[in-house]
């Protein structure tokens, strides 16, 4: 695979936000987007990711999709066929997908199996994946391939283990993916929620594959949620950094993430192919990119009459200079640099938009900044759980903000002590991120951080 195939920008849009990654990068290799690409959205909705996108010359993708857009299940058949008809999967299906399937966006392929068929079904939900295609052909951005949560997560695991297995994979508020996959084969994905899994229906349901239920399953490091089974299960945990360092990846990579890197293969389902021209509200141009010419001229203009009355002058000067006194220089005055004011109460801007990321185990620790910063006046904060593990709190800032590390250090003192760093692009969605490493609880009061040197673009 070429060095340009491998560098890539990974998309993976989620209920509520957007991610961005790219795969050529170690570091400033993830953004986030506050934008539902699975509904219909409209010019300002895609306005800032459209201006990302151009900014990095970006025009394809490979794309992750969540397991409750594309339903992956398997099913049995009692004989060897050859083929099917997808209205006949679309029944099959029907009582294990939550939403309306449309036979004409069923994917599958057959596995014969002794005397059996394995029907490998993957079931598209028709009415968010045309939004999303829409959306995604008005950026003006196509898909070179796409995977599910599930698929890319077994591509992974595939390099290390051959035999089936169980994995779960966390999402968001107590939701988990659990994943049944051999060989790189997705046999079923399901996703689960609540403080307690009861995973025994699915074990007892993977005997119908493999002639005996699967008892291996993948666990994720320090996974605290419960687990209800009555069969004896091996677990194994696995820790993503880890993983990571072994395919040569950036530690920072969710799992998923990862799989889509390392897997080359190009293949992308028709269903997800863009048809743009049948786009029929492209999304315009920023007002900034219409035709430059008359601009150019105008200041071409102005140059050569600039120059035409500095000569002017100078010749005009040079046939008085002789008649013209010489006065004494008077002394330069020598001025002191003039400090940057630090901002002030009143001259904060509270509409930034503020995010909090608790990169700890403690539960609760972001809502408690999140209170201090409402309580400081700041309209738009919003909380979530970092992927990064840290042991010192951080406040991060775009260069333009820099000076607010003073009006930070004294309006939240002891209460929330950080270093800070202007390493946030300009372009970046939030304007400061506050990521908690320590355990407010037991804060106590540090010497005063320093800002860490602005990296080049």
């Amino acid at each position: 695979m070429s060095f340009f195939s491998r560098s890539r920008l990974i998309l993976w849009p989620k209920l509520h936000s957007t991610e961005i990654f790219f795969s050529h990068k170690k570091e400033s290799n993830h953004f986030s987007f506050e934008i539902n690409l699975w509904k219909k959205c409209d010019d300002s909705d895609l306005q800032t990711l459209a201006v990302f996108l151009r900014q990095n010359h970006v025009s394809r993708c490979l794309l992750l999709l969540p397991d409750d857009i594309v339903v992956s299940r398997s099913f049995i058949y009692d004989s060897l066929i050859s083929n099917i008809d997808k209205k006949e999967v679309a029944t099959l299906a029907e009582n294990f997908v939550p939403f309306k399937i449309d036979p004409d966006f069923i994917d599958f392929h057959l596995l014969p199996l002794d005397n059996k068929t394995i029907i490998q079904s993957f079931i598209y939900d028709k009415n968010k994946i045309t939004n999303l295609k829409n959306n995604l052909a008005r950026l003006q951005l196509k898909i070179s391939s796409s995977k599910t949560v599930s698929a890319a997560i077994s591509s992974v695991i595939h390099a290390f283990y051959k035999d089936p297995y169980f994995l779960i994979y966390p999402q968001e508020s107590n939701e988990h993916t659990l994943l049944l996959s051999k060989d790189n084969s997705i046999y079923l994905s399901s996703i689960i929620k609540g403080q307690s899994l009861d995973i025994q229906k699915i074990i007892n349901y993977s005997g119908l594959y493999f002639n005996q239920p699967v008892n291996k399953l993948f666990l994720p490091e320090n996974f605290s949620t419960e687990i209800v089974s009555t069969s004896k299960l091996d677990k194994t945990s696995y820790n993503t950094e880890q993983i990571a360092a072994r395919l040569n990846q950036a530690p920072n990579l969710p799992l998923p993430v990862i799989g889509l890197m390392v897997d080359t293969s190009p293949s992308c389902p028709a269903i997800m192919s863009l048809d743009m021209e049948n786009v029929s509200t492209p999304l315009p141009q920023p007002q900034n990119q219409k035709n430059v010419l008359p601009l150019i001229a105008v200041f071409v203009f102005t140059a050569a009459l600039a120059s035409i009355i500095i000569w002017f002058v100078l010749n005009r000067n040079s046939e008085t200079i002789n008649s013209t006194p010489v006065a004494t220089p008077t002394p330069a005055v020598e001025t002191l640099p003039t400090e940057t004011p630090t901002p002030s109460p009143g001259i904060v801007d509270k509409k930034l938009k503020l995010q909090v990321l608790n990169a700890t185990s403690i539960n609760g620790q972001a809502a408690t900044v999140k209170e201090k910063l409402v309580k400081l006046g700041f309209e738009n904060v919003t909380i979530g759980n970092s992927q990064e593990k840290l042991t010192s709190n951080e406040i991060r800032l775009k260069p333009s903000l820099k000076d607010y590390q003073n009006y930070f250090t004294s309006s939240l003192g002891d209460d929330f002590p950080a270093s800070y760093q202007t390493t946030l692009k300009e372009t970046s969605t939030y304007d400061i991120v506050f990521v908690i490493g320590t355990d407010l609880r037991k804060t106590s009061p540090v010497p005063s951080a320093t800002l860490s040197p602005t990296p080049n673009p």
